[in-house]
Parts: C-alpha cells; sequence; structure tokens
C-alpha cells in the first residue's frame, strides 16, 4: 500500500506544485497516508498487529511493539517533520524533478520510528525538535539525526 500511496503522491505532483499548495492541508494529509498502511494494505498506524512489522521502534519503544493499540504509550515520530518533507517536495517539483526522482525522495524521507511519550516529550519539548530537525541539518544529511540528537536509538525490524 506504501507504494500505491507513492504512486499516487508523483501523480498528483504532475500538475505542478501550485494545485498541491492551493490544497495544502489535505495534500500533505495524503502525503502522511505513506505512512499509515503496511505493504499488505492493512492499516498499521497504532496497532500493534501490523505496525510491530511496519515500522522501525526505538530501542525503549522495541518492547511495546505487540501491544494492541499504541494509544499513550508509543508515539509514531516521523524522522523528518512531515511538514519539511512536504515542502521540500515542492520545491523539488518546481525544480522540475522527474516523477522517479519525486518517489525515490518520498520514499527515503516518510519514514516513522515508534518512539516512547518519555522520548516524544524529549524531542519536542526539551529540545524543541517538534518541527524541524538539529541546527546546521541539510537535506542528504543523516535522516535520523533528529532522534540521534535526541538520544533516541532506532532498532530494525526484523
Amino acid at each position: 500500500m506504501k507504494a500505491e500511496y507513492l504512486d499516487m503522491a508523483v501523480r498528483m505532483a504532475s500538475g505542478g506544485s501550485q494545485p498541491l499548495r492551493e490544497t495544502i492541508r489535505h495534500s500533505r494529509q495524503f502525503l502522511r497516508g505513506v505512512t499509515d498502511f503496511d505493504n499488505h494494505g492493512n492499516y498499521a498506524w497504532k496497532k500493534g498487529e501490523y505496525a510491530k512489522n511496519s515500522y522501525e521502534f526505538s530501542e525503549n519503544a522495541w518492547p511495546h511493539r505487540e501491544l494492541k493499540n499504541y494509544n499513550k504509550v508509543l508515539h509514531g515520530e516521523h524522522i523528518i517533520p512531515l511538514k519539511m518533507v512536504f515542502d521540500r517536495w515542492l520545491e523539488l517539483i518546481d525544480s522540475g524533478y522527474s516523477i522517479g526522482q519525486q518517489r525515490s525522495f518520498l520514499e527515503r524521507h516518510l519514514i516513522v520510528v515508534w518512539i516512547t511519550i518519555a522520548e516524544q516529550q524529549r524531542l519536542d519539548r526539551e529540545l524543541g525538535l517538534r518541527t524541524k530537525m538539529p541546527e546546521g541539518w541539510s537535506w542528504g544529511d543523516d535522516t535520523h539525526a533528529r532522534l540521534r540528537v535526541a538520544g533516541i536509538n532506532p532498532m530494525r525490524r526484523m
């Protein structure tokens, strides 16, 4: 399902960035949908049955991955804030990036890592990184830099 969402997103961009800008609230929400499903089309967001095999988890969140529902225990954190990814995507469209290049960009940057609520608080409130990347970060740098600065160690799915 992720592949279908990515394909549809780049098709939406075939008319240029202006229609996406005019419908920004819904366009950005659609882009968020890329991370909501597993590869079989199951809605995996916050549902342990599917999420445990679809996402990365922090070391602290890993023991909770089997929970039926992640509400109030875990938080799905985009490795790069969605607003930043969306805004950069619009820039790439305006720069003439091909559909393939856009898709590759989105696939690389639309990733969620499940973290604990305490880790979310540290990232968002203590470090002020809720909607931005660490100082000095640029596109092409470590995509997990925001989590690393907060001391959050992602574990790969097995």
